[in-house]
């Protein structure tokens, strides 16, 4: 799971995965099984999550620290203590290779929102979107459908394997084709699912026009290693020249995109009023500015809203997109009065307030669905700002800054993010980052100009506008709720297992073994 993301990218390394958890899991049952003792699929399945996410999250240490790296890699890590203890019951099953699928996509569905708004980081569907030819397979059943398949394909193998070597130890005599005759519905569940991972698949919706969109990555800032006077202030002032820059020969763009935190301070109230000239200027070089900044909220000292404000080139008001989907801990603390005290949690003096609702904004004629920062996670808050409007958004722009991280893996990581949700919605992704990796992003989860990290750039393009709806827009993360589902009933039959009486459980094993 590691190595099939950012930054070795080998994707292919998923498939193996759950065929070595299950592999991790037979082998502990039958050591238990020899030596009399228990077995321990609860460990096996936390030291999975830990060789997981606490190398992948490794970036949470430059802003966090180590407590809420190692904190957030164990909570995630808890969720494979969970799938197998959920898995243990039918490790001899003949549909194991079904349950496992259900079972590893549940647990990606749960952690997409719980604890705390959900954190789904690390989704083996995320390391599909780079030349996978599963990838097409979210258009229909979003991105938990890949998972799904990559997990019932690897799982599907493993028993192919199991019985085809359980079979050949055991032969004595007779033909090869009779010794492996176990092995004939792990093989059909296999092919099959590997026929439907190629034949599920669809073209994304036609292109119905385009827009001039002009992106600007203005923060070069390494603030790791440099102490830099006002900061905000200097990162505002190298986008607003960046923008004049790019914008002084030629037609103006219809959209420039300034990304999250691009002014840092609300330039509408009297300490942040030296960024709004620089917000002035910019907007007049372009037909409309899509910028990244803090708004104060109703009381200051205590919230403000992350919103990408829509101006004209009068600089006045066009539309509004403020956060929907905040981070615990990072741009918010649950509980607050509560953990005031901790000091780490002294740098988020103030809390980002969410906006309750799925809404987008309108670039002239053009509806246009935007994301902040993790908001690229959560499929369904992608999903249901596209469909907020009275027609679709025919375009999607990730606006985030990603500078906390440093010089990471996270910005790739977080660039798979909205390669995937491009494919979902079959539409044009602008994934414009503070501080890199920007990117286009066609239909197909390829990329265009992805700009290096912590390097001022701007990118220009025609970006094609769609109207038409995928499969996925229409009927939403079926797979998800199914799973979440279907791991709840595996872990029921598990606790409904431990709960047997000790004979029926001995007699049960016995005829397993048998």
């Amino acid at each position: 799971m590691l190595v099939a993301h950012p930054p070795l990218e080998w994707w292919w390394a998923s498939f193996a995965a759950p065929a070595l958890l299950l592999a991790a899991l037979a082998f502990d049952l039958r050591l238990a099984e020899r030596t009399g003792g228990r077995a321990r699929p609860f460990r096996l399945g936390l030291l999975t999550g830990l060789a997981t996410f606490g190398p992948m999250l490794s970036w949470l240490v430059l802003p966090a620290g180590y407590f809420g790296w190692a904190l957030l890699a164990t909570v995630q890590a808890l969720f494979f203590g969970v799938l197998a203890v959920a898995l243990r019951p039918v490790l001899r099953s003949p549909w194991l290779p079904l349950a496992t699928a259900v079972g590893w996509t549940g647990v990606d569905a749960w952690r997409a929102i719980w604890p705390l708004n959900g954190f789904e980081w690390g989704a083996i569907a995320y390391a599909h979107v780079d030349g996978s030819w599963l990838l097409p397979v979210a258009r229909l059943v979003g991105g938990r459908g890949i998972t799904f398949l990559v997990v019932l394909i690897g799982a599907a193998a493993y028993v192919v394997a199991r019985d085809t070597v359980q079979g050949l130890r055991a032969r004595e005599s007779g033909p090869v084709e009779h010794a492996v005759a176990g092995a004939r519905t792990p093989v059909l569940v296999l092919v099959g699912a590997l026929l439907v991972s190629v034949l599920a698949t669809i073209e994304p919706p036609a292109e119905t026009g385009r827009l001039d969109v002009l992106v600007v990555q203005g923060n070069d800032i390494r603030h790791w290693e440099e102490d830099v006077a006002e900061p905000s202030y200097r990162i505002t002032t190298q986008m607003r020249d960046l923008t004049v820059a790019a914008t002084q020969d030629g037609p103006p763009p219809e959209l420039t995109v300034w990304p999250e935190a691009s002014v840092d301070t609300d330039p509408y109230t009297d300490r942040g009023a030296a960024f709004l000239p620089l917000l002035e200027e910019s907007a007049r070089t372009s037909q409309y500015l899509l910028a990244g900044m803090n708004l104060d909220g109703p009381d200051p000292a205590t919230g403000f809203y992350r919103t990408q404000l829509l101006l004209d080139q009068d600089a006045e008001v066009a539309g509004r997109y403020d956060k929907r989907r905040v981070v615990p801990f990072g741009e918010y603390i649950p509980m607050r009065t509560y953990l005031d005290w901790f000091p780490p949690l002294q740098q988020i003096p103030r809390d980002i307030l969410p906006h309750p609702e799925p809404h987008l904004v309108e670039v002239g004629d053009v509806p246009v669905a935007v994301l902040i920062c993790f908001e690229t996670l959560f499929a369904g808050v992608n999903r249901t700002n596209v469909l907020a409007g009275a027609e679709p958004a025919q375009l999607i722009v990730a606006a985030t800054t990603d500078a906390s991280f440093g010089e990471s893996a996270e910005p790739y990581q977080h660039l798979a993010q909205s390669r995937l949700r491009a494919v979902e919605t079959g539409r044009w992704v602008v994934h414009g980052a503070l501080s890199g990796a920007s990117a286009f992003v066609d239909p197909g989860g390829g990329v265009e100009q992805v700009t290096d990290l912590f390097g001022q750039a701007t990118i220009r393009r025609e970006v094609p506008l769609v109207e038409g709806l995928t499969p996925y827009l229409r009927i939403g993360d079926v797979v998800g709720w199914l799973t979440r589902a279907g791991i709840l009933g595996l872990l029921g039959l598990a606790l409904w297992q431990r709960r047997r009486p000790a004979p029926a459980r001995e007699q049960a094993r016995q005829e397993a073994a048998v």
